[in-house]
């Protein structure tokens, strides 16, 4: 998708004219994986790269996952504090979540950052589900929504919705057997609080090539920006619906180191 000769200065127009060209759905809301590094160089910088992105949609949302994991199974993990806790998705992540209009969910390992009129309702009680992606998650709510997905300057490795669809599937790979973390948040209250949560396994996944089979299966569109492209998901739900189905149909899926079900 991207490659040492996408390096070269994109311009204002040229990024309003890439995001233009989504179709985000009837709800507005737009999800964003990226990688600014990897894109080249934008003229005005990451503000301007924010600025576009929240022009092209009703609702912005970007993943500002911490990891704050306990070192061991009887540990408790460091505090998490929406506020303060520094986003691991890159500068642009943490550049919008500190953003005076962006609200944040309160989760220890996978939050997720939102501005626009659904951000409360996407972000809200992130920390009361025992999985990070599962099932009453903000995740799962960008599934209900139909929420648009664009990745910018990444690949599916970072699609952070296949971990909705494993959860959902009830796959045998989704979390760490027996595992159940304790986590520290700070609550909406400012209030202190341990609640636990199971972990996703480190088993391998071959998100990629399963990238591919969603764009030949024409949920994925690509989008031209500068001498690259973006990959662009119109309806998440699809995508979910797909992976479900697949995963429930052939279990190893997205393990299997044998590329047989991924054709």
């Amino acid at each position: 998708m991207w490659s040492a000769r996408c390096f070269s200065r994109i311009s204002a127009r040229e990024l309003a004219s890439a995001l233009h060209a989504m179709r985000v759905g009837p709800s507005g809301v737009l999800l964003v994986h990226t990688s600014l590094s990897k894109c080249g160089y934008f003229v005005g910088g990451p503000d301007a790269v924010l600025d576009a992105m929240r022009a092209a949609c009703a609702t912005l949302c970007l993943p500002t996952h911490t990891y704050c994991y306990p070192d061991g199974s009887a540990d408790v993990a460091p505090l998490f504090d929406a506020a303060t806790t520094p986003s691991k998705n890159g500068v642009l992540t943490e550049m919008f979540r500190r953003r005076r209009e962006s609200t944040r969910s309160i989760h220890s390992t996978h939050s997720l950052a939102a501005a626009g009129p659904l951000a409360d309702h996407i972000c809200k009680d992130h920390y009361l589900n025992d999985t990070p992606c599962g099932s009453g998650t903000p995740y799962a709510r960008l599934l209900s929504l139909r929420a648009s997905v664009l990745l910018f300057g990444v690949d599916f490795h970072s699609y952070t919705l296949y971990h909705t669809a494993e959860d959902a599937s009830g796959s045998d790979c989704a979390y760490e057997p027996a595992t159940r973390d304790r986590l520290r948040v700070v609550d909406g209250s400012g209030v202190e609080r341990e609640c636990v949560s199971r972990r996703q396994s480190r088993t391998p996944r071959r998100f990629r090539e399963a990238g591919v089979l969603l764009e030949r299966a024409g949920l994925v569109h690509r989008l031209e920006l500068g001498r690259g492209s973006l990959l662009f998901v119109p309806d998440c739900s699809k995508v979910h619906d797909y992976l479900v189905e697949r995963l429930r149909t052939t279990p190893d899926f997205l393990y299997q180191t044998c590329a047989a079900s991924l054709s």
